[in-house]
């Protein structure tokens, strides 16, 4: 019998349907006496493990979902109290229920250097999320609107999957929008997709880095200045354009080895879909450019930490050089 569970992976909605079936699984109906959750960044370990030890009461187990676990990954988290690993660990290797515990946290990587991993992997359940591909996130677009009577035509939902980057809260709360605006109107056109829908962080990066990869110039930096805007920092923009760039590199040398979206996806940890859509642009990108370009943003990432000019300059004139 498993009394100890931890779910993560890095699409957090998913996560949390994953936890709330969990729990109706083990104890069925929840109520004030045989459920409880916390959260791991804002409350100290002892009184969650007690509360887990602490025998139900008018129940015969109860669960105790205990979010934000992020001791089970490398994330440096700073908290107003100690967080004592070792009292955590004691628990993993002795606890025996009735209750049931259940850790969740919201990423992709656990850290399987620790002990606390290799422990809670060795002796109780761990289930990851995997985020959704492109083909599982249209069923989902497509069952919402049909509940809402309506459907999509196919370049509308491709251009949906394109601005949003199939990220699943981005993909939600678009669609809450769309729903929203398109009132009666029994289909969704394309036309209603670019009217509502925002492009995420992410896509806005692709698309700049698409746009200097082509000679864009002008395009690009009146997107950097659109971003800037929006009140995005230019180091973090910088960061995220030189981690285009390294997937960029990297897809282009695994698949001249002969590697599948798929496998390169697996090979670089990165969702398939920013495989598919780098796959597309690196075909006629020479690899030294690349290796240039590269080089170029950690000349920019230098000038931007250390130097007096004007940060959105610098940018501006790193978009020109390359």
């Amino acid at each position: 019998m498993r009394y100890i569970y931890l779910i993560h992976g890095s699409t957090k909605p998913l996560v949390e349907s994953e936890t709330e079936q969990l729990v109706t699984k083990l104890i069925g109906t929840k109520d004030e006496f045989n459920y409880s959750q916390y959260d791991m960044k804002e409350t100290e370990v002892k009184p969650m493990l007690e509360d887990a030890m602490t025998f139900p009461f008018l129940s015969d187990a109860k669960a105790v979902v205990i979010n934000n676990a992020f001791v089970f990954t490398g994330e440096k988290v700073k908290t107003t109290f100690k967080i004592d690993i070792d009292e955590i660990l004691a628990f993993i290797e002795g606890f025996e229920g009735p209750n049931y515990v259940i850790f969740t946290v919201y990423s992709d990587k656990l850290d399987e250097r620790k002990k606390l991993v290799k422990k809670i992997k060795a002796n109780h359940e761990v289930k990851k999320i995997e985020p959704l591909d492109e083909q599982e996130i249209k069923k989902i677009i497509k069952s919402i609107l049909n509940e809402n009577f309506k459907d999509i035509k196919e370049d509308a939902l491709n251009e949906m999957i394109h601005l949003t980057g199939i990220d699943y809260g981005a993909v939600m709360k678009e669609l809450d929008k769309l729903v929203l605006y398109s009132g009666d109107a029994p289909i969704i056109t394309k036309s209603d997709v670019t009217q509502v829908v925002s492009r995420s962080l992410e896509q806005n990066v692709f698309l700049l880095t698409d746009y200097i990869t082509s000679g864009k110039k002008a395009e690009a930096i009146q997107l950097l200045k659109d971003l800037i805007h929006m009140k995005e920092e230019p180091i973090k923009l910088l960061a995220l354009i030189t981690s285009q760039y390294r997937l960029y590199y990297q897809v282009k040398i695994l698949s001249e080895k002969g590697f599948s979206e798929q496998q390169i996806a697996r090979e670089v940890k990165v969702h398939p879909y920013r495989v598919k859509l780098s796959m597309r642009k690196v075909r006629q990108i020479p690899l030294k450019h690349l290796l240039d370009v590269i080089d170029a943003c950690a000349e920019a990432d230098y000038e931007l930490k250390s130097s007096y000019m004007d940060k959105v300059l610098i940018l501006e004139l790193f978009i020109l050089k390359i």
